[in-house]
Parts: C-alpha cells; structure tokens; sequence
C-alpha cells in the first residue's frame, strides 16, 4: 500500500515557518557548539524541514537521512531549486541512520517521528547525539479555512469516513507521540513551541496537499486506474464548490518540542 507521493511531497508539502526554531541557534552556541553547525535531518523525506531551518540563515551542514530513496531524489531536486548547499543526503532510518556516535550537534523530526519506533529512534539519537546536542521536533496537522466552515467540514468527513488507511488507528496527541522522549531522564527538557503557521493555498494546492497525505494514497490504492483518475477529478470538483478559485487563508496547527541531551556527567 501506498503511504507516500516523493513528488507531491515536494510540489505541495508547506515549509516551516522560522518561528519553529527559535532559540536553536542561541541553544547550540551557549552549549558551546559552533557553527556550522552538524545537524541530522532524520526521516528528511523531501528536505521541507532542512530547507525551512536553512532559510532562517543558520549556518549547518545538513544530513538527511530517509529510508526512501524517490523521497531523497526530490530531495535533491528541492535543494538544487533553492540552491540549499549545505544538504548532505543518504538512506537510513530513524532506528539505524548509520552514523558514527556522538558526532551530531543537533537532530531534525520534522512531521516524521510518528512514523518511527520511539524508543530504538530514541536510543539511537543517545548514540548519535554530543553530549548537551539537541532535539527539535515538530509537525502539524492538517490545515483549516477559518472563513469556509463547509469547507472544513466536508475534508474532515471525507478524512474520517472515505480516506481511512487498512488498520489505521490514530496516533494520539503531539504529547503523547513526543512522551517517550518526556519521560526519559537523559533528556532535558527546552520549551514547548506553538507558533503560528498560516498560508494562502488555491485550490489546487489544497487539492495537493490532500493527494499527498497517506491515508488518501492508501485509499487510492483500493481503486482501478479509472477509478482514480473519477476520484482526484471530483475532489477538485467538490474544493472549487466549496472554496472558489481564490485562494484561501489556511491555519495550521504546528506543535513543536525541543530537548536537550544531558551530558554523560549528569547522568552519572
């Protein structure tokens, strides 16, 4: 089954505002880190959460790291298109990166920790992390129309009744996903970060954003290719009813935690 479209990923995935990493660079420094900064993008998919990070100007030499391989092709399409040249790219996971231990600064989870196992990716940011390194993790949900309240409704119908994944249970809130990380005494707890994430998408771009979410690819793959090609062509159908060919102000709802690795001396 499908869980991921690499070229809606980067066609149609939002970036970060900078706003989500605040206190990153202030963090690192007064560790006594230097920039540029070693920093690992870990489930990178198609480089949204490293490019978003490098246009706030903070210098870093960037790994990502995806177990998808289409996913770090676009990736390499988007850090050529926006001329990101501080992006290093290789396939691994959040469990075995392949990295040699304690040899990142800090560690990237943008809209990929729920899809790894918490406790191995944990333990393997232990293993990787310098001592006092941080974590940033962050995502968001899907956005909402504050003007087009039908519009809202129709997509979390559709998302909650039509667009369900085979054995797709939810994944809980941002602090249960994040917990074990809250519970573990290696890690120090930063801030909780929920800063404003607000967009104006057209239609299409909505229609985008909608066909690259994993849950509408799982159902998709239930179709024939008539089927699917009848499918895409009435949701456009039903955002242009309910949105017009205006664009939109969208509100995403964005989470972020940021914690720090205690050192070896304080965990004794």
């Amino acid at each position: 089954m499908s869980k991921f479209n690499p070229e809606y990923y980067r066609q149609f995935r939002p970036f970060y505002p900078p706003e989500i990493f605040k206190g990153f660079r202030n963090e690192l420094l007064r560790r006594k880190f230097n920039e540029p900064f070693q920093v690992v993008d870990l489930g990178c998919g198609t480089g949204h959460s490293t490019a978003s990070l490098l246009k706030t100007s903070i210098r870093a030499n960037v790994i990502g790291i995806d177990p998808d391989p289409e996913m770090l092709n676009q990736a390499r399409e988007l850090a050529r298109s926006l001329q990101l040249g501080h992006l290093r790219l290789k396939e691994g996971t959040g469990e075995v990166t392949g990295l040699p231990s304690e040899s990142v600064d800090a560690a990237l989870l943008g809209s990929a920790f729920h899809w790894m196992n918490p406790e191995q990716t944990r333990d393997e940011l232990i293993r990787i992390l310098k001592d006092s390194g941080l974590i940033w993790i962050f995502e968001y949900q899907f956005p909402k129309a504050p003007a087009l309240p039908e519009l809202n409704e129709w997509i979390r119908r559709q998302f909650n009744l039509v667009w369900k994944a085979p054995g797709q249970v939810p994944r809980g809130s941002f602090t249960e996903v994040t917990r074990v990380f809250r519970q573990d005494a290696r890690f120090e707890l930063l801030s909780e970060l929920r800063p404003p994430m607000i967009q104006h998408l057209t239609m299409e771009e909505l229609a985008g954003l909608i066909f690259s979410q994993s849950r509408v690819l799982c159902y998709e793959d239930t179709l024939s290719s008539s089927e699917k090609t009848k499918f895409r062509d009435d949701t456009r159908d039903s955002l242009r009813d309910l949105m017009g060919i205006e664009p939109a102000v969208f509100h995403f709802t964005l989470q972020g935690l940021s914690m720090a690795k205690t050192p070896a001396t304080i965990r004794g």
